[in-house]
This record gives structure tokens, C-alpha cells and sequence, in this order.
């Protein structure tokens, strides 16, 4: 009888014990939480939405490298806490493994925000039925390369131009964002190559953008068969019709008022039967060309905001236009607008790329005849 009745008394003893373990277990978590939410909201409240690419990079860090790190350091302790404790290894083990599975979980999506969605360079398809084009027309669109350095991905990003067979390309800014030990004058010669082996029939032509201002300075016949647009126009004949495609200048694209200084006289050049493209590198501009006879508005600028939260949306754009306008093809008015996500990332101050939820993109834009068969 005593030896059955020791046996329920420790039995007894053992659940709150148990139960203790829990209620750390817990403990600790919310206290992971609440350092988390806590740290972010510094982050955000410092003004890295503002952007500030400096604190972006070190919100990176926290939340992708230091705080996994933390996390198996707090499930070494459990697993430690497993050997001295031996009546409460399944629990402490247990929560050794909610740890581990924590922080295994924040590295694969460092691993995937770094190095998955950066390269995964969607296409995107539009299709625009004008009357002013008596044959289709293919503009491929592509923004932001940015490029630390050219490497592979850039030279993925060509071979995919050059499978589209595209019959114009449009250039929306931002080419070279050179991380050391890159330099301007390292990859730039290395771009152009990779620019010297497109050959589509109606050309290329490209706005500046505001992550290389040393492009400036090089002769225009440097950078062939690109063709820079600054407050200037191409006029291009194809088999179909006429396009018109003016491009703003870095400054003119940053503000609706600015633009319409060149725009006003480029629409007055122009004719109406004319398909009239516009493109700058901010699409800021394009909230003053809603009432304006343009066919087509192309920017970028914006990445789509890189970071992409669902029902939030993006966390910065670094534009004034609003969030539904800083990524992707809509009407917006007489124009239509695309705004690319771009086809690089945001490298600013060494920041490795980062993609969530908006990969990096490319779009290639029909114009077809009117009530053309599909």
C-alpha cells in the first residue's frame, strides 16, 4: 500500500512541474514577441518607411539573421535545461523544437527574400487595341536593373529580352546601383554589351534614372543602340503607324508641374493620329497627365515596394502616387499607365536585394489595331 501511494505522490508531484515548464515556455515567447513588435515599431516610427535604406538594412538584419540566431540560442538552452532535468525532457524538448522550428523557418525566408523572389523575373502580358495602328506592335517595358554588379541574373534578364523578340524597347531608368567592390565605370561597359546584343527593329531608347548620375557624362555614342530620352522625342515609324514617345527628364518625372513644361510642347508637335508614348522614371508625374491626349504612360521607380504585405500592400513606395498606382498596368484617365515592379532591386547603401510577395518583372505591351481578332 505505501509503495502504491509513493508512486501516486509523485505522480501528483510531476504535473505542476510539468505545468511550469509550460508556463515559461510561454513566457518566453510572448517576451520574443513583444522584443519583435517593440523593435519594428522603432524601426518604423525612426522613419525607415520614410525610406531610409539604413534602417531597412537593419531591420533586415534583426529580423532575418539576429533573430533567428536568438531563437536557436533560446532552444540550446531548453535542450541544455532537457540534460539536467530529466522528468521534464518531453516538454523542455518540445519547446526546444517550437524554437528551432522558429528560427529555421526565419532563415528559409531570408534565403527566399534574398535570393528566390530577386531572380524570379515575371513577364508580364498587356494588350492595347488603338485605332491609331493598322499592324501590332510589341514594346517590351523594363525598368530598374539596378545592378550591384553584372553578373548572372543581368545576363538572364537579356537572353529572356532576346527569346521576346520584342519590335521596341522602352527603358524606364535606374541601370547600374554598383555594390564594392563594383564601380560605374567597372559594369557599365559590361551593361552596354549586354544591351549591344538585343536587336529590335524599332530600337531602344531609355529615361535617366536616379541611382547613376555619372551616366550623364558619357558620350551618347557610348551607350549604342541605347538612345537616352531627356525631355526629348523619338519619332518612330512602323508598319502600322506612327509612335510618338517623349521621355522626361529624371527632374521633370519627380512632379507633375515639372513634366508638364515638356510635355505641353511635345503634345503641341505632335499629331493626333500619332500613338503617344510618355515615359519617365518616378511615376509621380503622371498625376497631372490624366485629362491629356497620351495613349501610354510607362515609369518605374517604385519596385511595386519589393516588401508586399497581403491586404496591407507595400510598406514604402518612395512616390507620391498612390499604392494601387505603383505597380503594375491600368487606365488612369485618357493615358493608360503601367508602372513596373522592376526587374532589379534596390541596392542603396550595400542592401542585398529583398522581394516579398513582388517578384522582380518585365512587361511586354501589345498594341494592336482595333477590334483586332484575338
Amino acid at each position: 500500500m505505501n509503495e502504491l501511494t509513493g508512486l501516486g505522490m509523485t505522480d501528483v508531484a510531476s504535473k505542476p512541474r510539468h505545468w511550469r515548464v509550460w508556463l515559461v515556455g510561454g513566457v518566453s515567447l510572448f517576451a520574443v514577441l513583444a522584443v519583435v513588435l517593440i523593435r519594428n515599431y522603432l524601426f518604423v516610427s525612426d522613419g525607415m518607411l520614410n525610406p531610409d535604406f539604413s534602417l531597412i538594412h537593419d531591420a533586415y538584419d534583426f529580423n532575418l539573421w539576429y533573430l533567428p540566431l536568438g531563437l536557436l540560442v533560446i532552444s540550446l538552452l531548453f535542450a541544455g535545461l532537457s540534460v539536467t532535468w530529466t522528468s521534464l525532457r518531453k516538454p523542455l524538448f518540445s519547446l526546444c523544437g517550437i524554437y528551432i522550428f522558429l528560427a529555421v523557418d526565419l532563415f528559409v525566408l531570408r534565403y527566399y527574400v534574398t535570393h528566390v523572389e530577386p531572380e524570379k523575373l515575371v513577364l508580364r502580358k498587356v494588350r492595347i487595341e488603338t485605332p491609331k495602328l493598322k499592324a501590332p506592335v510589341r514594346i517590351l517595358h523594363i525598368s530598374d536593373i539596378q545592378a550591384g554588379s553584372i553578373g548572372e541574373y543581368e545576363e538572364k534578364i537579356f537572353a529572356r529580352i532576346a527569346e521576346l523578340d520584342p519590335d521596341l524597347i522602352l527603358n524606364t531608368g535606374d541601370y547600374i546601383q554598383e555594390v564594392p567592390p563594383a564601380t560605374f565605370e567597372s559594369e557599365l561597359p559590361k551593361l552596354v554589351d549586354l544591351i549591344r546584343t538585343l536587336n529590335p527593329k524599332y530600337g531602344i531608347y531609355g529615361v535617366f534614372g536616379d541611382t547613376e548620375l555619372e551616366l550623364y557624362r558619357v558620350p551618347e555614342e557610348s551607350l549604342e543602340p541605347l538612345e537616352m530620352l531627356s525631355s526629348r522625342t523619338a519619332r518612330i515609324d512602323t508598319t502600322g503607324g506612327v509612335l510618338s514617345v517623349h521621355g522626361l527628364s529624371l527632374y521633370e518625372s519627380n512632379k507633375a508641374e515639372w513634366a508638364e513644361r515638356s510635355v505641353d510642347p511635345w503634345l503641341e508637335q505632335s499629331e493626333e493620329f500619332e500613338f503617344r508614348i510618355l515615359m519617365g522614371h518616378s511615376p509621380d508625374y503622371a498625376m497631372g497627365m490624366t485629362e491629356r491626349p497620351i495613349d501610354l504612360c510607362l515609369a518605374g521607380h517604385t519596385h511595386g515596394g519589393q516588401v508586399r504585405l497581403p491586404v496591407v500592400g507595400p510598406l514604402t513606395t518612395y512616390s507620391n502616387v498612390p499604392k494601387e498606382w505603383a505597380r503594375g498596368f491600368r487606365r488612369i484617365g485618357i493615358p493608360y499607365l503601367n508602372v513596373s515592379a522592376g526587374a532589379g532591386s534596390n541596392r542603396r547603401h550595400g542592401l542585398p536585394p529583398i522581394r516579398f510577395n513582388c517578384p522582380t518583372e518585365m512587361t511586354l505591351i501589345e498594341l494592336v489595331p482595333l477590334h483586332s481578332i484575338r
